[in-house]
C-alpha cells in the first residue's frame, strides 16, 4: 500500500483551507496533445490524476489500440471520498487538436462537506455543465477563461451552501460494510441504482460505506443501471471497469 495514498489523501483538509478546489485537465481540442493542467493545487488532486489518468485511463488507452476493442464512452461521474472530505469528478470522451482520443476530459473539484447530500446536489450539475461548456470551445484562452468564471462561480456558491441536508439511508449500507475489510486491497462492487438523481446515488453510497481504514471510490456512469464502489489502492488496470460494455 502506498503510505501517502493509505496516510494522506484526502486528508488535506485537516491542515489547511477547507476549499472547495477546481481543476481541470485531460484531453481538449484546443491542444495537440495533453491540455494544461487547472488547478492541480492540492496534494490529494495530484494524486487523484496521478492514479486515474496518468496510470489508470493511460492503461486503459494502451489496452484499447492494442485490442482495437468497442468499449463504452467515457461519461461519468466518480466520487473519491473519505470522510467529509472527497474528490468529485466529471470524465467525458474527448479528443486533442489531432484527432487523437482514448484519453478524456476530466473536471474535478475537491471540497470538504458538512452535507454530503446538499454539496453533491450542488457540485454535479456545476461540473457536469463546466465540461460540456468547455468541451465545445476551440481556444486556449476561452477555456482559461471559462475555468476562472466557473471557480468564481463555486466559491460563492459553495459559501451559500446549506450544511445540514442528510443523505438518504441505503438498504444495502450492511451489505456495503461487510464487503469492505480492512486489508488495504483494491474492493470492487456492482450495486443497481435506487435513485433517479445521480448526486443522492453518489451521497447514499458516500454515507454507506466505511473509509475509516482506505479512501473508496464510486463511479457511475450515465447510462448504467449500476454504480461501482470501490475501496483501495487501485492498480493500473483497475479502471477498465470504465470502458466494458454494459
Amino acid at each position: 500500500m502506498d503510505p501517502f495514498f493509505q496516510k494522506e489523501f484526502l486528508r488535506d483538509f485537516q491542515r489547511r483551507s477547507s476549499g472547495p478546489v477546481l481543476a481541470l485537465f485531460g484531453k481538449h481540442p484546443a491542444w495537440d496533445d495533453h491540455m494544461d493542467d487547472f488547478g492541480l493545487s492540492t496534494p490529494s488532486l495530484r494524486t487523484c490524476k496521478k492514479l486515474l489518468y496518468l496510470e489508470g485511463i493511460a492503461a486503459n488507452a494502451a489496452r484499447q489500440q492494442s485490442t482495437n476493442a468497442d468499449v463504452s464512452p467515457y461519461r461519468h461521474l466518480l466520487l473519491w471520498f473519505r470522510g467529509k472530505e472527497a474528490i468529485l469528478l466529471r470524465v467525458v470522451e474527448s479528443e486533442d487538436g489531432r484527432g487523437r482520443g482514448y484519453f478524456p476530459l476530466v473536471a474535478a473539484v475537491h471540497f470538504e462537506a458538512g452535507s454530503m447530500s446538499s454539496t453533491l446536489g450542488l457540485l454535479v450539475p456545476l461540473l457536469t455543465n463546466l465540461v460540456t461548456r468547455i468541451r465545445e470551445l476551440t481556444g486556449r484562452r476561452e477555456v482559461a477563461d471559462q475555468f476562472d468564471h466557473a471557480r468564481s462561480r463555486l466559491e460563492i456558491d459553495f459559501r451559500n451552501l446549506s450544511p445540514n441536508e442528510p443523505a438518504d439511508p441505503l438498504t444495502e449500507a450492511e451489505a456495503i460494510r461487510n464487503a469492505f475489510g480492512t486489508s488495504g486491497a483494491f474492493v470492487r462492487l456492482r450495486l443497481p441504482v435506487t435513485r433517479y438523481d445521480c448526486a443522492q446515488t453518489l451521497a447514499a453510497l458516500a454515507t454507506a460505506c466505511p473509509t475509516a481504514n482506505s479512501p473508496a471510490l464510486v463511479s457511475q456512469g450515465d447510462s448504467d443501471p449500476f454504480s461501482t464502489l470501490c475501496q483501495g489502492l487501485p492498480e493500473r488496470t483497475d479502471f477498465w471497469f470504465m470502458r466494458e460494455a454494459q
